[in-house]
Protein backbone atom coordinates (compact mmCIF):
# COMPACT_ATOMS: atom_id res chain seq x y z
CA UNK A 1 0.00 0.00 0.00
CA UNK A 2 1.77 3.46 -0.85
CA UNK A 3 1.94 6.07 1.49
CA UNK A 4 3.59 8.78 -0.06
CA UNK A 5 1.10 11.86 -1.13
CA UNK A 6 0.80 12.90 -4.86
CA UNK A 7 2.42 16.37 -4.05
CA UNK A 8 4.96 13.94 -2.60
CA UNK A 9 5.86 11.97 -5.82
CA UNK A 10 5.50 14.98 -8.17
CA UNK A 11 7.70 17.51 -6.22
CA UNK A 12 9.20 15.28 -4.13
CA UNK A 13 9.13 14.24 -0.10
CA UNK A 14 11.15 17.35 1.37
CA UNK A 15 10.49 19.63 -1.51
CA UNK A 16 9.86 23.35 0.22
CA UNK A 17 6.58 25.35 0.03
CA UNK A 18 6.47 28.62 1.32
CA UNK A 19 2.37 28.60 1.97
CA UNK A 20 2.16 25.39 3.72
CA UNK A 21 2.51 24.98 7.39
CA UNK A 22 6.25 24.66 8.59
CA UNK A 23 7.39 23.47 12.19
CA UNK A 24 8.29 25.91 14.70
CA UNK A 25 12.26 27.19 13.85
CA UNK A 26 14.06 27.81 17.46
CA UNK A 27 18.06 28.62 18.34
CA UNK A 28 18.03 27.68 22.23
CA UNK A 29 16.83 24.81 24.64
CA UNK A 30 15.20 27.42 26.36
CA UNK A 31 12.82 28.84 23.74
CA UNK A 32 11.24 25.13 23.40
CA UNK A 33 8.00 24.67 24.14
CA UNK A 34 7.00 20.91 24.20
CA UNK A 35 6.55 21.04 20.19
CA UNK A 36 7.02 17.42 18.94
CA UNK A 37 7.68 18.70 15.61
CA UNK A 38 10.95 21.55 15.41
CA UNK A 39 13.46 23.08 13.07
CA UNK A 40 16.46 23.44 15.03
CA UNK A 41 19.05 25.95 13.87
CA UNK A 42 21.70 26.11 16.83
CA UNK A 43 25.08 26.38 14.59
CA UNK A 44 26.14 29.37 12.10
CA UNK A 45 25.31 31.73 14.91
CA UNK A 46 26.54 35.45 14.91
CA UNK A 47 25.44 36.43 11.40
CA UNK A 48 22.96 38.95 10.37
CA UNK A 49 19.82 36.76 11.80
CA UNK A 50 21.82 36.16 15.01
CA UNK A 51 24.30 38.93 16.00
CA UNK A 52 23.18 38.78 19.71
CA UNK A 53 25.87 35.51 19.70
CA UNK A 54 29.42 37.34 20.02
CA UNK A 55 31.58 35.34 21.21
CA UNK A 56 32.45 31.30 20.80
CA UNK A 57 31.58 30.56 24.23
CA UNK A 58 27.83 31.55 23.64
CA UNK A 59 27.73 29.46 20.26
CA UNK A 60 29.55 26.33 22.12
CA UNK A 61 26.84 26.57 24.88
CA UNK A 62 23.80 26.75 22.83
CA UNK A 63 25.13 23.87 21.03
CA UNK A 64 26.07 21.80 23.79
CA UNK A 65 22.28 22.37 25.44
CA UNK A 66 20.70 21.49 22.74
CA UNK A 67 23.05 17.82 22.56
CA UNK A 68 22.39 17.71 25.97
CA UNK A 69 18.74 17.98 25.72
CA UNK A 70 18.53 15.53 22.30
CA UNK A 71 20.45 12.78 24.42
CA UNK A 72 18.43 13.24 27.75
CA UNK A 73 15.11 13.36 26.76
CA UNK A 74 14.62 10.82 24.02
CA UNK A 75 11.70 10.32 22.95
CA UNK A 76 10.70 14.14 22.73
CA UNK A 77 10.27 14.53 19.12
CA UNK A 78 8.78 12.71 15.87
CA UNK A 79 10.10 15.55 13.36
CA UNK A 80 13.23 17.11 13.38
CA UNK A 81 14.71 19.62 10.91
CA UNK A 82 18.05 21.30 10.76
CA UNK A 83 18.77 24.02 8.39
CA UNK A 84 22.51 25.25 9.84
CA UNK A 85 26.03 23.51 10.07
CA UNK A 86 25.09 19.80 12.13
CA UNK A 87 28.09 18.80 13.88
CA UNK A 88 29.03 14.74 14.47
CA UNK A 89 28.36 15.83 17.84
CA UNK A 90 24.76 16.83 17.43
CA UNK A 91 24.44 14.42 14.76
CA UNK A 92 24.83 11.85 17.07
CA UNK A 93 22.62 13.26 19.66
CA UNK A 94 19.64 13.89 17.42
CA UNK A 95 19.81 9.55 16.86
CA UNK A 96 18.88 9.45 20.66
CA UNK A 97 15.58 10.32 19.99
CA UNK A 98 13.57 7.26 19.91
CA UNK A 99 10.29 8.12 18.02
CA UNK A 100 11.60 10.49 15.16
CA UNK A 101 9.65 9.51 11.87
CA UNK A 102 11.47 12.33 10.11
CA UNK A 103 15.06 13.63 9.84
CA UNK A 104 15.94 16.71 7.24
CA UNK A 105 19.50 17.41 7.67
CA UNK A 106 20.81 20.38 5.25
CA UNK A 107 23.78 20.16 6.01
CA UNK A 108 27.11 19.24 7.80
CA UNK A 109 30.17 17.60 8.37
CA UNK A 110 29.84 14.23 10.26
CA UNK A 111 31.77 11.39 8.96
CA UNK A 112 30.17 8.20 11.04
CA UNK A 113 26.29 7.17 10.28
CA UNK A 114 26.53 4.30 12.79
CA UNK A 115 24.02 5.73 15.47
CA UNK A 116 21.64 6.39 12.93
CA UNK A 117 20.72 2.93 13.50
CA UNK A 118 18.69 4.13 16.74
CA UNK A 119 16.10 5.90 14.66
CA UNK A 120 13.94 2.69 14.43
CA UNK A 121 10.90 4.03 13.45
CA UNK A 122 12.55 6.33 10.84
CA UNK A 123 10.53 6.81 7.71
CA UNK A 124 11.49 10.00 5.98
CA UNK A 125 15.19 10.85 5.85
CA UNK A 126 17.31 13.74 4.07
CA UNK A 127 21.07 13.87 4.57
CA UNK A 128 22.53 16.94 2.80
CA UNK A 129 25.91 17.96 1.47
CA UNK A 130 27.53 14.28 3.25
CA UNK A 131 31.31 14.58 1.60
CA UNK A 132 32.82 13.23 4.31
CA UNK A 133 30.14 9.96 5.35
CA UNK A 134 32.16 6.71 4.93
CA UNK A 135 29.42 4.40 4.73
CA UNK A 136 25.38 3.86 4.09
CA UNK A 137 25.44 0.25 5.96
CA UNK A 138 23.50 2.20 9.03
CA UNK A 139 21.27 3.66 6.14
CA UNK A 140 20.50 0.73 4.87
CA UNK A 141 19.34 -0.74 8.33
CA UNK A 142 16.52 1.43 8.43
CA UNK A 143 13.61 -1.01 7.40
CA UNK A 144 11.03 1.51 7.88
CA UNK A 145 12.15 4.38 5.33
CA UNK A 146 9.89 5.18 2.79
CA UNK A 147 11.72 8.72 1.29
CA UNK A 148 15.23 9.01 1.14
CA UNK A 149 17.27 11.35 -0.19
CA UNK A 150 21.27 11.58 -0.01
CA UNK A 151 23.22 14.69 -1.23
CA UNK A 152 27.08 14.59 -2.02
CA UNK A 153 27.99 11.57 -0.67
CA UNK A 154 31.85 12.08 -2.37
CA UNK A 155 33.25 8.93 -0.51
CA UNK A 156 30.49 6.66 -1.77
CA UNK A 157 30.53 4.57 -5.01
CA UNK A 158 28.21 1.61 -4.11
CA UNK A 159 24.71 1.92 -3.54
CA UNK A 160 23.75 -1.57 -3.87
CA UNK A 161 22.78 -2.24 0.26
CA UNK A 162 19.76 0.04 -0.28
CA UNK A 163 18.29 -2.80 -2.20
CA UNK A 164 17.06 -4.27 0.80
CA UNK A 165 14.66 -1.05 1.12
CA UNK A 166 11.67 -3.08 1.06
CA UNK A 167 9.38 0.21 1.85
CA UNK A 168 11.37 2.50 -0.16
CA UNK A 169 8.87 4.77 -2.47
CA UNK A 170 11.27 7.43 -3.08
CA UNK A 171 14.98 7.95 -3.46
CA UNK A 172 17.34 11.23 -4.63
CA UNK A 173 20.89 10.25 -4.69
CA UNK A 174 22.81 13.31 -5.91
CA UNK A 175 25.70 15.66 -5.89
CA UNK A 176 26.31 19.21 -5.37
CA UNK A 177 24.16 21.02 -8.11
CA UNK A 178 25.90 24.40 -6.89
CA UNK A 179 28.96 23.23 -7.55
CA UNK A 180 28.45 21.78 -9.57
CA UNK A 181 30.56 18.88 -8.05
CA UNK A 182 29.50 15.05 -9.01
CA UNK A 183 29.33 11.95 -7.27
CA UNK A 184 30.56 8.90 -9.08
CA UNK A 185 28.33 5.96 -8.58
CA UNK A 186 29.63 2.29 -9.81
CA UNK A 187 26.09 0.99 -11.19
CA UNK A 188 22.45 1.06 -10.72
CA UNK A 189 22.18 -2.50 -10.18
CA UNK A 190 20.59 -2.03 -6.99
CA UNK A 191 17.30 -0.77 -8.03
CA UNK A 192 16.46 -4.34 -9.09
CA UNK A 193 15.65 -4.61 -5.42
CA UNK A 194 13.65 -1.75 -5.14
CA UNK A 195 11.48 -1.59 -8.17
CA UNK A 196 8.53 -0.65 -5.63
CA UNK A 197 9.94 3.09 -6.10
CA UNK A 198 7.60 5.50 -7.26
CA UNK A 199 10.29 8.38 -7.38
CA UNK A 200 13.67 8.30 -8.43
CA UNK A 201 16.03 11.14 -8.91
CA UNK A 202 19.52 10.61 -9.94
CA UNK A 203 21.98 13.72 -11.35
CA UNK A 204 25.44 15.50 -11.15
CA UNK A 205 26.54 11.81 -10.58
CA UNK A 206 28.48 10.01 -12.72
CA UNK A 207 28.22 6.61 -13.51
CA UNK A 208 30.79 4.32 -13.86
CA UNK A 209 28.77 1.57 -15.59
CA UNK A 210 27.56 3.84 -18.24
CA UNK A 211 24.29 1.15 -17.68
CA UNK A 212 20.68 3.01 -17.27
CA UNK A 213 18.73 -0.45 -18.03
CA UNK A 214 18.61 -1.14 -14.67
CA UNK A 215 15.54 1.94 -14.68
CA UNK A 216 13.17 0.57 -16.81
CA UNK A 217 12.67 -1.92 -14.04
CA UNK A 218 11.33 0.33 -12.42
CA UNK A 219 7.36 -0.53 -13.58
CA UNK A 220 5.91 1.70 -10.14
CA UNK A 221 7.90 4.70 -11.18
CA UNK A 222 5.63 8.01 -11.75
CA UNK A 223 8.77 10.30 -11.06
CA UNK A 224 11.60 10.26 -13.04
CA UNK A 225 14.70 12.81 -13.42
CA UNK A 226 17.95 11.56 -14.90
CA UNK A 227 20.73 14.09 -16.26
CA UNK A 228 20.48 13.95 -19.75
CA UNK A 229 23.64 12.41 -20.77
CA UNK A 230 23.90 10.18 -23.67
CA UNK A 231 23.25 7.11 -22.40
CA UNK A 232 20.04 8.46 -21.25
CA UNK A 233 19.02 9.93 -24.12
CA UNK A 234 19.66 6.29 -26.09
CA UNK A 235 17.47 4.81 -23.72
CA UNK A 236 14.66 8.15 -23.50
CA UNK A 237 12.35 6.43 -25.95
CA UNK A 238 11.94 3.27 -23.83
CA UNK A 239 11.96 5.27 -20.50
CA UNK A 240 8.99 7.20 -21.30
CA UNK A 241 7.12 4.23 -22.50
CA UNK A 242 7.39 2.89 -18.32
CA UNK A 243 3.41 2.87 -17.30
CA UNK A 244 2.72 4.93 -14.62
CA UNK A 245 5.23 7.69 -15.67
CA UNK A 246 4.17 11.20 -15.38
CA UNK A 247 6.46 13.27 -13.70
CA UNK A 248 9.68 14.09 -13.41
CA UNK A 249 12.61 15.83 -16.33
CA UNK A 250 11.74 13.32 -18.87
CA UNK A 251 8.42 14.24 -19.02
CA UNK A 252 8.67 18.21 -18.12
CA UNK A 253 12.28 18.82 -20.19
CA UNK A 254 11.85 16.16 -23.17
CA UNK A 255 13.99 18.51 -24.89
CA UNK A 256 16.59 17.99 -23.11
CA UNK A 257 17.02 14.24 -24.08
CA UNK A 258 15.83 14.42 -27.75
CA UNK A 259 18.21 17.43 -28.72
Amino acid sequence: MSILNEEQIKYGFDYYRKDAPHSKSLVEVREYNGENTLTINCTQLGDSFTPQYKTQKEKKRVLQEWCDFLSSNTTAFTELSFGTRVSQELFDAVCSQQNLRKLYIKWGVYTDLSKIVNLSKLEYLHIGSGTGVQSIEPIAQLKKLVALSVENFQKIDDYALLGSLGKLESLSIEGDGLGPRYIHVKSLDFLHGINQLRFFRFVTARLTSKDYTPVLGLENIEHLTLSPCKEVKALYRDIIKLSNLKYGSLIDRPELYTN
